[in-house]
C-alpha cells in the first residue's frame, strides 16, 4: 500500500511525524486530500478540522487553526498555529 509522510509542525514544534494513507485539512479555498503520489502543491490553511488516516487504516480527528500545507515527494508537511487532536468518540 502507498503511503504519504506527514509532518505537523506547531509553534511548539515538531507535532506529529508518521506515514498515512490520506490528509484532509480545509484551506482557506476548501477542503482538499492528499493522497499517495499527489501532485506538488502549497496552500494556506483555514481554520476547520482535519482527519488523518494512519497506515493502519484509523482515522483521527483534529482541530486546525491556520497555517500552511506543502506537499511535494509523498512528503506532506503541515505548518500551524494550533494542531489539537479530538478525544476517540466509541
Amino acid at each position: 500500500m502507498a503511503l504519504i509522510h506527514l509532518t505537523i509542525v506547531t509553534p511548539e514544534g515538531k507535532f506529529y511525524e508518521d506515514d498515512a494513507q490520506r490528509v484532509m485539512v480545509r484551506t482557506t479555498g476548501g477542503d482538499v486530500a492528499i493522497l499517495p503520489q499527489h501532485i506538488d502543491y502549497a496552500a494556506a490553511l483555514g481554520a476547520g478540522e482535519a482527519r488523518v488516516t494512519e497506515a493502519d487504516g484509523s482515522v483521527r480527528l483534529a482541530e486546525v487553526d491556520g497555517g500552511l500545507i506543502h506537499v511535494a515527494s509523498d512528503q506532506v508537511q503541515v505548518i500551524t498555529n494550533r494542531f489539537k487532536w479530538k478525544a476517540h468518540q466509541a
